[in-house]
């Protein structure tokens, strides 16, 4: 049984491809080609598959000779590519077929239904606007709710009393800080996640518009292959909770260490 979904879209890559060309225990590197099949999709290229393979292969054999960027490969190395490279736009398609499915459960798309169908293509980007509102509203209350946390962490390191009982009590409200950075960045994870799920609805739904401005943009942004030319929003906002879970966790030692009278200040 598949473990994750990853693992559904490998074995539907893993079934289009020759078992001989298959390198040994090449399970992770189909998975590797799995997130392509999900990220550029039918576009992707035999490039895309290369670097792809020079991700896993440098775990499996640092010396390997083609472990060289793509346009320095001779023809014969980089004609080998294009087998995975099929078999990856081939399992994009069924993924998308799929989506089409879901999307339009009657089949095609009838020109008396266009006008509700263009009004549920403005719902679901409402809805993803309504997500990123959110999104910022749980930022603001986790940054408030962090910031009474260390006031109250000020107030104790400045309030008299004996160092290892106001230490029992910052180390309380560090676990507890622990779980609140925690909690945030799991959110905001899932926030981008279902904002991923929904602008791919959005792109399909734009087929059978005038334009796919959506999509058009997602193409402009390189699909968000290249960092330097887009990073998502969610990339940069988990980075915040992140450095709060670090701090809380280094205070968490002090404190610990300072409560059991290991370290005394």
């Amino acid at each position: 049984m598949p473990d994750s979904y990853l693992d559904e879209i490998a074995n539907l890559i893993r079934e289009r491809i020759d078992p001989a060309v298959l390198p040994a225990d090449s399970e992770a590197l189909i998975r590797t080609y799995a997130v392509l099949a999900l990220g550029p999709g039918e576009a992707v290229t035999d490039r895309d598959v290369h670097n792809a393979w020079v991700a896993w292969m440098l775990a499996v054999d640092p010396n390997h000779p083609s472990l060289v960027p793509f346009d320095e490969l001779d023809n014969e190395t980089a004609s080998s590519d294009r087998a995975f490279r099929d078999a990856i736009r081939g399992a994009a398609s069924e993924i998308a077929d799929a989506v089409d499915k879901a999307l339009l459960p009657r089949g095609e798309l009838a020109e008396k239904d266009q006008r509700e169908f263009f009004e549920l293509y403005m719902l679901m980007v409402s809805s993803s606007e309504a997500l990123v509102n959110r999104r910022q509203a749980v930022n603001t209350f986790f940054l408030t709710i962090n910031g009474v946390l260390l006031s109250a962490i000020g107030l104790l390191l400045r309030g008299a009393g004996r160092a290892n009982l106001k230490a029992a009590a910052i180390l309380a409200l560090t676990v507890a800080g622990i779980a609140l950075a925690y909690t945030w960045w799991s959110v905001l994870i899932s926030f981008g996640q279902l904002n991923t799920g929904k602008f791919a609805i959005i792109n399909r739904m734009e087929r059978w518009l005038a334009a796919s401005i959506y999509e058009a943009e997602w193409v402009a942004l390189g699909r968000g292959q290249n960092p330097k030319v887009y990073k998502s929003f969610t990339s940069r906002e988990a980075i915040v909770p992140k450095v709060a879970i670090i701090t809380y966790a280094a205070a968490t030692v002090v404190a610990g260490l300072v409560a059991l009278k290991i370290w005394k200040l």
